[in-house]
């Protein structure tokens, strides 16, 4: 594995439209970062930037990082890999590019410069590795399992979905190398809940399906609130918002002022509509919106 020079954004630009990791087709995405504005609990986006530029093909998988700056994956020479977007420099940078294989979920690694990811070969051997920032190298972190997502709790700690029927969330401790099953037929959308020591995860156990919260060390599994509309995907501000979409409406929900769910906005005003993942950063002033979006051809 290489690392790749910073580019120009248009040197991302590729042409594929099948994500290899669930193995089916998919829609061409496009990344949209939006100012994140809030007045008490009322929030709002504007100025949307569209961090793909019309890539053709599987733009997705955003996540910010510390810095400010954003990984992600899309697609280039019939693969995808992970990329990383420095707002401050307006600079673009491909961070793997491995033959004979594709990645996805780039994630940090608390307390550490490195990220973590999925690789999917061409072979079907789909695992999670760490890839280390100072040698360019990258290594297996749990050999036994079909991971399809993540997030971590701490550097040794993580929580992880587990390809199956019906998929697992499961907790593993990398410093004792053992992973224990805590829920089945879970959602992909795993995140750390801020400010406290506890993940949200998406329960299918019944419908409507549920965002939960499980804390590993007690063990404790709450529920917090139905999602919107079958949605899958959901993110967290630091203030403890959570934030969802359905087609072209994002909405934002918190527990101590909330009863349901409150529209924030409606991305049809920017001709954008089936948002799908998020992600916001760790100043709480950007959200990335993934959207399904056909490159334009004007």
């Amino acid at each position: 594995m290489r690392r790749i020079a910073k580019t120009q954004l248009l040197s991302l630009l590729s042409a594929l439209f099948f994500n290899p990791l669930i193995g089916t087709a998919q829609n061409d995405t496009e990344i949209y970062v939006f100012d994140l504005s809030h007045d008490g609990t009322d929030y709002s986006i504007s100025d949307p930037f569209n961090v793909t530029y019309q890539n053709v093909g599987y733009d997705n998988q955003p996540h910010f990082l510390s810095d400010g700056s954003m990984y992600y994956v899309s697609t280039r020479n019939s693969q995808t890999d992970i990329a990383q977007v420095e707002f401050q420099e307006y600079s673009w940078s491909w961070l793997t590019w491995t033959e004979g294989g594709s990645e996805y979920s780039p994630t940090p690694i608390p307390n550490s410069q490195d990220f973590s990811y999925i690789r999917l070969d061409t072979n079907g051997l789909q695992l999670l590795y760490r890839h280390f920032q100072d040698t360019q190298e990258s290594q297996v972190l749990i050999k036994d399992l079909k991971i399809g997502y993540h997030c971590w709790f701490d550097e040794n700690i993580l929580a992880v979905f587990v390809l199956g029927e019906p998929p697992t969330l499961q907790i593993c401790n990398l410093a004792k190398d053992e992973c224990s099953p805590k829920h089945s037929n879970i959602g992909r959308s795993l995140h750390r809940i801020p400010n406290t020591s506890s993940i949200s995860f998406i329960s299918k156990e019944q419908a409507p399906w549920q965002i939960k919260s499980f804390e590993p060390v007690a063990g404790t599994t709450r529920k917090i609130i139905n999602v919107v509309n079958g949605s899958e995907d959901m993110c967290w501000a630091p203030d403890g918002t959570m934030f969802m979409g359905s087609d072209s409406t994002l909405y934002k929900f918190h527990a101590a002022f909330d009863r349901d769910w409150v529209k924030v906005a409606d991305l049809s005003e920017f001709g954008l509509s089936g948002i799908t993942r998020l992600t916001i950063n760790p100043d709480g002033n950007q959200i990335a919106i993934v959207v399904n979006q056909s490159p334009s051809t004007d």
